[in-house]
Formats: structure tokens, C-alpha cells, sequence
């Protein structure tokens, strides 16, 4: 996988080490994806200066992925998560008194 992505076992090694073998954005998953930036290497390969770090399969294909690598599509998730619209929404319903 890191002659795929032109990691020396070495450069491997050390993104392992660096996440502790999990997931560099969960934390909760071991980390088998090596990540790069598509914007610069199309495809399944990379030349190896993109490489951001090392991910779950989730995290990989279904936020980064699913995102298209958007940080701000990234920053409203978090956003959403902090305060979601429900709670004001609802609160709201709840004043007017509605069934």
C-alpha cells in the first residue's frame, strides 16, 4: 500500500506512529486508508507529497469523500453538530403554545 501511495516503509511507519495506528480524524477506527489530495493526483495513486495522513475507511470515503474534501462543507457538519437548528426550532414551537 506505501509503494501505492510512494511512501518509503519508513514515511509509513512514522504516520502509523504519529495517529497510534487509528483513524487521524475519529480516533475511534484503525486507520487502513492512506489519505491524499485528490486535487493533485487523481485516482487511487498518489506521488506521495499530497499524502495527509493515514484513515479509517468511514472517515476516508464517507466524510472526506462524501464532502469532496470541502473544508466549509466540513466546518457547517461540525456547526450542525454543535447547534443544531432543532433546538431553536422546536423551542420556538414549544413558546407558541402548538400541540
Amino acid at each position: 500500500m506505501a509503494k501505492q501511495y510512494n511512501l518509503t516503509p519508513k514515511q509509513y511507519q512514522a504516520l502509523w506512529e504519529a495517529c497510534g495506528g487509528k483513524c487521524m480524524t475519529c480516533r475511534r477506527l484503525r486507520a487502513r486508508c492512506v489519505d491524499h489530495d485528490h486535487k493533485c493526483c487523481p485516482g487511487k495513486t498518489s506521488c506521495g507529497k499530497c499524502v495527509r495522513g493515514l484513515l479509517c475507511g468511514p472517515c476516508n470515503k464517507g466524510v472526506l469523500g462524501h464532502l469532496r474534501d470541502d473544508p466549509a462543507a466540513m466546518r457547517r457538519c461540525a456547526d450542525y453538530v454543535e447547534n443544531p437548528p432543532a433546538r431553536l426550532i422546536l423551542a420556538i414551537d414549544r413558546l407558541e403554545g402548538d400541540p
